[in-house]
């Protein structure tokens, strides 16, 4: 006989020791009754429940269970149950231990990969071979019929497909296959088990749509950004391009000597329109849908606010300009560019999403073009930029630093311009001396500064102390990347995006593709250039900006 494991032998000792011989009577009637003594002994039969249970208890209710099933699903269902009532990742991992479950490491692997979606993954055990026939082993036909079938639910816009539905699919094949009453036979597969196998098929039950995000109109920065924002604009109207109203709206040149571009970036995302909180996906079957989830279409574009048009591109003669200059404009990347312009579009799950990295190189491009559009020469371009953290990412952070010397350090140099207007750089890593190649923290860059600090000087005072030099006080990357190519971004308000004039175009582009879309994605791809043309027909973009 195989030796016991380690919960077989803490069990049977947890038994000893509730059921000693102490507790039995000598006599053979004494094996079924009971000795009570005062009432207090009866009352303590009565506490509550939580004030009764012993570890023991739960160790030897875990190994009847887990002699009945897989110790695995038992552990990472012990796990996500604790973790969701907020106990903590240590006491949840000790109370495992106590019971004979997995740890809490093993338990949160096993969570993630099911969560994931990875549920052949998750149930595969690889300790000895199959037991015995499954429902889908007899009848294979019924499992393709209704894997088709739960693809086809998930395809639909309407987010109202259940597990129920599936069940009752499956029960209806199988009477019909074998010739049995469907109205007075009960289901041969459950909702619960039916949820389980769209886990196997890699379906997941996951969230329909983002929750809006919280409208901040009154906080204090956003007010003070907001009033200077406003200010900006308002004090140089006369620099820019305007509508004018009435019937026949008509474009007007500024007046003033600088005349001013606004170019309204923002990015959006074409999905589908189903409101329902949660819906069953199959990945490689989804329909159009959030961000990062099924098959959709993500564009980052340009709206112009000038009279040579609503969209920046360049005809053949600038594009060769531009090239001659900047040849790497030609290189074969990842983004799929339109035509001569700095537009691009992704197929999420296909090309890359646009992060920080993304966006740099987008508007890089745009930089470089732009300087070859001969309507746009002799001006000044501001670029409207939404408050997205893809934009507002900073080449480094003050608590990117250690203290002392050889601690952790982000960057090479620190570069900025002083009160007046100077270039200046801090090395951030020692080019000679005894520390030579080791990063100089920031006590000691505070002491280059000049800041009276000492080695007893707390980390938190002197970020505090360094973040009101101009040093600390860097821009984004994109507002740097902007000023070296000699143009200015400026940034939205948060929880403003309703006064960018391109949250109009998105609105009309998407009122055009749920119009004419049938949900499917070979359709979408072919809307969108349409919804953008019928834009430009409809010379949307006039109201959009006379209005702002």
């Amino acid at each position: 006989m195989a030796p016991k494991s380690k919960r077989q032998i803490q069990c049977a000792n947890a038994n000893k020791e509730r059921w000693c011989e102490e507790y039995r009577s000598s006599d053979d009637d004494g094996l079924y009754c009971m000795e009570v003594g005062s009432e207090e002994e009866i009352f303590s039969y009565q506490l509550p429940i939580q004030e009764r249970i012993q570890i023991c208890d739960i160790a030897n209710i875990f190994e009847v269970c887990a002699n009945s099933t897989n110790t695995r699903y038992l552990s990472v269902l012990m796990y996500l149950t604790l973790r969701h009532f907020n106990i903590s990742y240590g006491e949840v991992d000790a109370f495992l231990k106590h019971i004979g479950g997995l740890t809490a490491e093993v338990a949160h692997k096993w969570a993630d990969i099911f969560m994931n979606g990875n549920f052949d993954e998750f149930i595969c055990d690889g300790r000895g071979g199959k037991r015995g026939n499954s429902f889908y082993d007899v009848y294979p036909d019924i499992e393709n019929e209704a894997k088709a079938f739960a693809v086809s639910q998930c395809e639909q816009k309407a987010a109202s497909f259940t597990t129920l539905e599936l069940a009752q699919f499956i029960n209806e094949k199988y009477c019909k296959i074998n010739n049995i009453n469907e109205n007075n036979f009960e289901l041969i597969r459950s909702a619960e088990s039916a949820r389980l196998d769209l886990r196997r098929w890699g379906a997941r039950f996951d969230t329909n749509a983002n929750r809006p995000y919280f409208e901040g109109h009154d906080r204090a920065d956003v007010v003070t950004h907001r009033q200077q924002f406003l200010q900006h604009f308002t004090s140089n109207a006369s620099n820019y391009y305007y509508v004018s109203a009435g019937e026949d709206p008509q474009w007007h040149a500024p007046t003033t000597t600088t005349p001013t571009i606004l170019i309204c970036h923002d990015e959006s995302t074409f999905r589908s329109g189903d409101v329902r909180s949660k819906r069953w996906l199959i990945d490689s079957s989804a329909p159009f849908f959030n961000k990062g989830q099924g098959r959709s279409v993500m564009i980052s574009d340009f709206l112009v606010q000038h009279s040579s048009g609503p969209f920046f591109y360049l005809n053949e003669k600038e594009w060769t300009n531009a090239t001659s200059r900047y040849p790497d404009l030609l290189d074969d990347t990842d983004l799929r560019y339109m035509k001569h312009s700095a537009t691009v579009t992704a197929h999420l799950g296909v090309d890359p999403y646009f992060d920080n990295d993304i966006i740099l190189q987008q508007f890089e491009r745009l930089f470089k073009l732009l300087k070859f559009k001969i309507e746009y020469q002799n001006h000044k371009i501001e670029i409207l930029v939404d408050n997205a953290r893809t934009h507002t990412a900073k080449p480094f952070s003050i608590n990117d630093f250690g203290k002392g010397i050889d601690t952790r350090c982000e960057v090479s140099e620190i570069v900025y311009m002083d009160e007046m207007n100077n270039r200046k750089t801090i090395d951030c890593f020692f080019k000679s001396g005894p520390y030579k190649g080791q990063s100089k923290g920031l006590l000691t860059i505070a002491l280059e500064l000049g800041f009276n600090v000492s080695p007893s000087t707390k980390l938190d005072e002197i970020k505090t102390l360094l973040l009101g030099h101009k040093a600390f006080q860097n821009i984004s990357k994109l507002e740097q990347l902007a000023l070296d190519y000699g143009f200015h971004v400026i940034f939205l308000p948060k929880f403003h995006c309703e006064l960018n004039p391109i949250e109009g175009m998105w609105c009309h582009q998407k009122s055009f593709v749920r119009k004419y879309s049938d949900q499917t994605f070979p359709t979408l791809t072919r809307l969108i250039p349409e919804s953008r043309q019928n834009f430009l027909e409809k010379k949307i973009f006039l109201k959009l900006f006379r209005r702002f």
